[in-house]
């Protein structure tokens, strides 16, 4: 797996878009300040592949949005075996804000996704993971080499290097086995006794023998069933044979009773018919009866209508004579109406002079010692100039409060451009001292410089001797340089205070620029702007004292000199002329309204004298007519009653419905059919029964025999499905038993291996034996590539259960890593943390690899060891990046990408050479 280009935004100090491109790089260095977001930049490339970084895993993720942003996004572009991904993953502040993708280029040179139907971002990251060949913790072990932990690997005791290296390898799942093992151990312990304990107490009665007891006692109640059910069958039958006798003899026990029950109806059926005789003879008197009661009610009713049409009569005449009287009155009031009119056009006058006075904002109480005849057109002037010189007034104020604000305006113009021309002097007296610090940095970084050269030097000092060849350019020493030390660190103090001084320079001089300029623009505005306001104050103030001067006299005076004779003229008039000519029109309306509703109430009273005359005749015609009808009714119906030898009261007594009459006579009809028809059921049913007695406790003998016979089967088959079921339920518990006794025993076989391992990786003997063949593999890797990064000198070993190199310069002498320089340790650190790398990778060739720090605390002269080893590091077409903030070692290598910082956030440049 080899990077190619990693794409942020919003990524923590990485605010802005930016790109890093790996494509042609093989050793470079990751180098900027602290703090500028270097390790960020690695924690990017897991974020886009895992969704996970080494410092927060995968949870707290919000962190890494950028201080501000509403999300980030993180997006790697990788090669695999010569297929190109790219993994990219986008993170919100809400869940539904995050997405992950992956994609391949195909050979066209177009991105397909791979991300549909991968079953969402956990499938997603699978298919990443599966792609790139390695998970989380293998990645971030193999691909980001933590320098510090091989330090204490190369130099610390053996237990502790046992499980430093455990814990970089992974090797803490044979502890995890440990545990997988005890836990099922105890599992099956506790199955084993569990099932032990079920067999003793749950199955101990469970036996063969048991089984053959309950199936004969079950055979035994078979038999006893069969004879029972062959007593109910018996039974059954005499019990069916005289209940069919008993339905019989209740028949023909109703069948008497209904008879005699007829029997003493006979008197009142007889008495029916007769009564219905009787109806049918006065049936045809019936009609006359009604038809003379409904003449005699209708005579009655015409008589009431003709009494109450005369009275309407009367009270119709009355009414006439009231409304003449009316309206006589309502013409002697009309004769006022002349006088009331001229009264009501002198007060419209005097209403519309108060009128005028409110327009011109007066009341009647308004005077003045010397009053002006009203004149409408010169109030009205006077009044306009008065308005015009209240507003010269107030916008005279205005323009005072104007000019107050223009002064003001004016000494912050003048402020500003002191502040201005402090702010010049001062960016030349920065500059000035930007330069000097410039120059003291460039002087501490030679110095810098110079020692470290001295330093490299002198770190061959000891190998130089007169009159013999130098062991590194072979020439021959003709003199021993001295062996002065040099406070490295007192120089590197020097440079660091001289460049925080200069960078300090350089934020005031960017700062005061941005003021100065912010200033130049504001001054320049405001200058334009005081000499607008200025122009146009002078102008408006001119325009204001010229209206002023326009306007003669006293208007407000002589406006209320004219409104005062308006007052005078309103008072004569009354205090209220409007209300009094109110009122005169309103008796005017008043008595008109008085006259017509008069007229019209005498035209309503001699309409309803002619209807109430009209019902009146018609009232007396019908009166007659109905009191002939009612005669002429009265007259058929006594020869009708004459006829029955009956009056009216006997024929209404005598009278029945026709409905009635003809239940009666039906009723009669039927009494004799149901007679009749019980007595021939009777015959009948004392032939069925025949001469032997029916005997109702026989019946009642054998239900209670069948009762007891269904009860003892009943009971029978309940036991012996009881006794059928306890036979099924043994037999599954026989088998139940056999089972649980065979889980019993393959679990105590089972806990016995469990165990066995258990104790076997309780030991540790398993984990020291793979710790022993993983360590092997590893100083074999890293000798190899030690030999190479130091010129052949050094080989790693174990000795003794301790570390040593093989000095080859030295005859091949044998000694521990901790005689070992610095630069020379952190050259066999590197040699580890490689060879881990490639162990961790297993079969896959990695393309990379990152090594984060370890290089600050090194020596000048450590420092000059590490830098020569890097470079002659053959990378055998791995990129190999090394993550430090030592410019010096940075500039050593090939390339670097420089991680810069500021307000707006951090950014990568790429510097070759």
């Amino acid at each position: 797996m080899r990077p190619l280009k990693l794409e942020v935004q919003g990524f923590t100090a990485f605010r802005q878009f930016t790109t890093l491109d790996f494509a042609d790089l093989e050793l470079f260095a990751l180098v900027g300040p602290t703090g500028s977001g270097k390790s960020s930049l690695l924690d990017a490339m897991t974020f886009a592949l895992y969704g996970q970084t080494a410092r927060l895993g995968g949870a707290g993720l919000d962190a890494l949005i950028s201080q501000g942003e509403r999300g980030l996004s993180a997006s790697l572009t990788f090669e695999v075996s010569g297929v190109t991904y790219r993994a990219s993953r986008t993170k919100g502040r809400k869940q539904a804000e995050n997405e992950v993708r992956f994609e391949h280029l195909d050979d066209q040179g177009r991105w397909t996704n791979l991300s549909e139907g991968s079953g969402g971002v956990k499938g997603i990251s699978e298919r990443i993971r599966r792609a790139v060949g390695l998970d989380f913790d293998t990645f971030r072990r193999s691909v980001m080499l933590p320098q510090g932990e091989f330090s204490r690997l190369l130099l610390g005791k053996p237990a502790d290097r046992q499980a430093l290296l455990g814990e970089l390898t992974g090797l803490e799942h044979v502890q995890v086995m440990q545990r997988v093992a005890s836990d099922r151990a105890k599992e099956l312990k506790s199955e084993s006794a569990s099932l032990n304990a079920v067999l003793l107490s749950e199955y101990a009665d469970v036996t063969a023998q048991a089984l053959a007891e309950l199936r004969g006692e079950r055979e035994a109640l078979s038999g006893e069933a069969e004879r029972l059910t062959d007593e109910r069958e018996r039974l059954q039958t005499a019990l069916t044979r005289l209940r069919d006798l008993e339905k019989i003899w209740r028949q023909r026990e109703d069948t008497a009773r209904r008879l005699n029950a007829l029997h003493a109806r006979a008197l009142s059926v007889q008495d029916g018919a007769q009564r219905a005789v009787r109806a049918r003879r006065v049936a045809g008197v019936l009609p006359l009866l009604d038809a003379a009661e409904r003449a005699r009610i209708a005579q009655d009713r015409e008589a009431r209508e003709l009494a109450r049409a005369q009275a309407q009569a009367d009270a119709a005449a009355q009414a006439v004579r009231r409304a003449e009287g009316a309206l006589s009155a309502a013409h002697t009031a009309e004769a006022q109406i002349p006088e009331l009119e001229a009264r009501a056009e002198t007060l419209k006058d005097a209403e519309a002079d108060a009128a005028r006075l409110r327009r011109g904002g007066g009341t009647p109480q308004t005077t003045h010692p010397q009053p002006l005849p009203w004149d409408e057109d010169a109030f009205f002037a006077a009044r306009e100039a008065a308005q015009k010189l209240e507003k010269v007034k107030q916008d005279r104020v205005k323009l005072t409060a104007r000019r107050v604000g223009f002064t003001a305006l004016k000494e912050t113009q003048a402020a500003e451009l002191a502040r201005l021309t402090e702010l010049e002097h001062a960016q030349a007296r920065v500059q000035q001292e930007g330069r000097s610090a410039r120059a003291a940095y460039q002087h501490a970084e030679d110095a810098q410089r110079a020692a470290r050269t001295h330093a490299g030097i002198a770190a061959y000092r000891a190998h130089l001797h007169a009159g013999e060849p130098c062991p590194l350019c072979e020439q021959i020493v003709r003199d021993v340089p001295p062996g002065e030390t040099v406070n490295m660190a007192a120089l590197e103090r020097a440079a660091e205070t001289a460049k925080a001084e200069l960078e300090g320079r350089l934020l005031l001089y960017k700062e005061n620029t941005l003021q100065i300029d912010h200033l130049k623009k504001v001054t320049a505005e405001r200058a334009l702007t005081v000499a607008d306001t200025e122009e146009q104050l002078t102008a408006e103030e001119e325009d204001n004292r010229a209206a002023e001067a326009r306007i003669q006299g006293d208007p407000s005076t002589d406006a209320l000199r004219l409104l005062a004779s308006l007052a005078a003229r309103v008072r004569a008039a009354g205090s209220d002329p409007a209300g009094q000519r109110r009122e005169a029109l309103e008796r005017i309306r008043a008595v008109r309204q008085g006259v017509q509703d008069a007229q019209a109430q005498l035209a309503r009273t001699q309409g309803d004298v002619a209807a109430a005359n009209a019902t009146l005749a018609a009232a007396q015609t019908n009166a007659a007519a109905r009191q002939s009808e009612a005669m002429h009714a009265q007259a058929a119906l006594d020869t009708a009653l004459a006829a029955l030898t009956l009056d009216a009261a006997q024929a209404r007594a005598a009278a029945l419905p026709e409905n009635e009459i003809a239940a009666l006579e039906e009723a009669a009809r039927t009494y004799s059919a149901q007679v009749a028809q019980q007595q021939a059921a009777l015959a009948d049913l004392d032939r069925q029964l025949g001469a032997a007695p029916f005997d109702p406790a026989q019946l009642d003998q054998v239900s209670r025999d069948l009762i007891a016979t269904d009860a003892a089967l009943s009971a029978t088959r309940e036991r012996s499905g009881v006794l059928a079921e306890q036979e099924r339920q043994m037999k599954g518990r026989l088998e139940r038993k056999a089972d649980i006794e065979v889980r019993a025993a393959a679990a105590s076989r089972h806990y016995d291996t469990w165990q066995t391992l258990t104790t076997t990786l309780k030991t540790n003997e398993f984990q020291q034996f793979l710790l022993a063949e993983v360590e092997a593999q590893l100083l074999t890797r890293a000798g190899i590539l030690l030999h190479e990064i130091s010129d052949g000198r050094y080989r790693l070993a174990l000795a003794g259960g301790d570390y040593v190199v093989q000095d080859l310069w030295n005859a091949g002498e044998v000694r521990g890593v901790k005689t070992l320089s610095g630069g020379e340790t952190f050259l066999a650190s590197l040699s580890l943390a490689i060879a881990l790398s490639d162990y961790l990778a297993g079969n896959r060739v990695l393309g990379a690899l990152f090594l984060d720090e370890g290089f600050g605390t090194l020596d000048p002269q450590a420092l000059e060891a590490v830098a020569g080893a890097l470079e002659n590091l053959r990378t055998q077409g791995r990129m190999v990046g090394v993550v430090t903030h030592v410019e010096s070692l940075s500039e050593r290598l090939p390339s670097r990408l420089l991680v810069t910082k500021s307000i707006a956030g951090s950014s990568v440049h790429r510097i070759d050479g």
